[in-house]
């Protein structure tokens, strides 16, 4: 009899430990989607328009991977001559670990390796940057980061010169640039 009820107190307990486990697993498998724009003009410098939709999914209950690909137009104002306009694109692999403060209002770090091409110019670089994730509703968030901390290097081939290439590497903390996003989860 004892052989039974320790058989059974075993299986009972062994079902709460993985129903335990299946309820830890927060958002675990889940897909996002979101969109960030960026928009800014400065009297007699140019303005700068960007767009980029990521999509990521969350590998752990509070680690996601993304992947963004964006698009970016600005235009400089140069005295006495034609507005220089520039269109680049922007590939940019990311991964974010969530903190929860409260069940709707959650602090993110999120490490990225953007990539961006432009006519004659291309550059890489790794960016680290604080966020907020608020739920406004459902399935439905705000977020935003607050600048970053990163490392970048950009290579210009000047055009007709093939063998002269100008390379720049910078490495700083921006805390000027907030990025605004709305994100679904599905």
């Amino acid at each position: 009899m004892r052989k039974i009820i320790l058989l059974v107190v075993a299986v009972a307990f062994s079902f709460t430990t993985m129903n335990a486990q299946e309820k830890n697993q927060g958002l675990k498998g889940a897909w996002w989607g979101m969109g960030q724009l960026e928009y800014s003009s400065t009297k007699d410098v140019g303005s700068s328009f960007g767009i980029m939709p990521i999509v990521g999914t969350f590998v752990a209950p509070t680690v996601t991977v993304g992947l963004g690909v964006g698009y970016n137009s600005t235009v400089t104002i140069v005295d006495g001559a034609d507005d220089v306009k520039a269109n680049s694109t922007t590939v940019m692999p990311l991964v974010r670990k969530y903190w929860g403060v409260s069940d709707k209002f959650f602090i993110f770090g999120q490490a990225a390796v953007p990539f961006t091409f432009a006519e004659n110019t291309s550059s890489f670089g790794v960016s680290l940057s604080p966020g907020i994730d608020y739920f406004i509703g459902g399935k439905w968030t705000l977020e935003a980061t607050f600048g970053d901390i990163g490392y970048s290097s950009t290579t210009t081939n000047v055009e007709g010169a093939d063998d002269i290439k100008s390379n720049t590497t910078n490495f700083g903390i921006n805390m000027m640039t907030p990025k605004f996003g709305i994100k679904y989860l599905f």
